[in-house]
């Protein structure tokens, strides 16, 4: 009886060792298929993560080299938009800069367009005055000054208004003055040369045909007259305070007639020259010349006595008006003007 009870308790911690023997076993058997199933599901993907890896690292690579770009790029469209405010803000100072300038351009521009007629108008007056000094010309200073005036109408000016009433008067002057042709003139002297030839003397050879008054003759005084005919050629006789005239020879007619034609040449270069003075004295020269050696009761005669009158009432250099003071106060205008 004392027996039983002592091997009881060992059977049962026998049995107990042996059950967690076996769960440890089973445990363990089951640790090992899962190892072995998680080692062979490994073996089996694990080319397929490290391609996976591999591609994630090159991806990763990718992005960090595109990231770098990335910053790269916005550097320099940092920089970029940098310079292109300051371009901006160049160019938004160089805008104000030209700007400035147009304006300054316009306003002198302005300034050039308001005083051109009165340039004009100065110019015109100076080529008045030098048509009236130098070419003693009143026609086209006429012409000029007309110009000037059509000019100084524009300008509402009141000074420049006045001054366009004095250049009108002006106008009117030389409008009244009797226009100076020096061209007509040498060519009225001209007629007057050619003209002088068939101007009759005072004292003229008889105009007897000697032929005819030979043939009523005998030998010996048509010899007597032939003879004395050659010596009134040689020998002129002149009888002074007599009443009976006196012959002209050929010679001396051709220098009447050049001395005449001398004085009228004379004439013609003071009048080409605006000489008055000598232009005067060599028509007074030719009337005396004409009114001593020629027959003054021929009409030729009288008609060219007649035209050297006219002719000697000209004025060369007439008395024209001044253009100076015009002038003077169109000059002042236009520098205040230009101020």
């Amino acid at each position: 009886m004392s027996s039983a009870p002592t091997t009881a308790p060992v059977e049962n911690k026998r049995i107990r060792t042996n059950l967690w023997i076996g769960l440890t076993l089973i445990i363990g058997l089951i640790a090992l298929g899962l190892s072995s199933a998680v080692a062979l599901y490994f073996y089996f993907h694990a080319s397929a993560w490290q391609a996976s890896f591999s591609a994630s690292a090159q991806e990763q690579s990718d992005l960090k080299h595109t990231l770098r770009e990335n910053k790269r790029s916005i550097a320099s469209l940092n920089g970029s938009v940098t310079a292109l405010t300051a371009s901006d803000t160049n160019q938004a100072q160089s805008l104000a800069q030209l700007q400035t300038q147009v304006n300054t351009v316009q306003n002198a521009l302005q300034t050039q367009l308001s005083t051109l007629p009165l340039a004009h108008s100065l110019y015109l007056v100076q080529l008045a005055q030098d048509a009236l000094l130098y070419q003693f010309n009143s026609n086209k200073a006429v012409l000029y000054l007309q110009a000037a005036h059509n000019e100084l109408m524009q300008s509402p000016d009141a000074e420049l208004q006045a001054l366009d009433s004095s250049l009108q008067q002006t106008l009117n002057s030389l409008k009244a003055m009797p226009s100076l042709n020096i061209s007509k003139i040498v060519r009225q002297l001209s007629t007057l040369q050619d003209s002088i030839n068939t101007l009759p003397l005072t004292q003229t050879e008889p105009k007897t045909n000697p032929r005819a008054r030979d043939a009523h003759r005998s030998f010996w005084s048509n010899l007597w007259e032939n003879a004395w005919g050659g010596l009134q050629k040689v020998i002129t006789l002149k009888h002074y305070g007599a009443a009976a005239p006196h012959f002209i020879t050929p010679d001396e007619r051709a220098y009447l007639n050049a001395r005449l034609c001398l004085y009228l040449s004379q004439a013609q270069w003071a009048a080409l020259s605006h000489d008055t003075v000598l232009f005067n004295r060599s028509i007074q020269d030719a009337e005396q010349w004409l009114q001593t050696h020629y027959d003054t009761n021929n009409v030729i005669a009288q008609t060219l006595q007649k035209q050297l009158n006219e002719l000697e009432s000209i004025q060369l250099q007439p008395n024209f008006p001044e253009l100076s003071p015009i002038i003077n106060r169109l000059q002042h205008a236009l520098i205040s003007n230009e101020k």
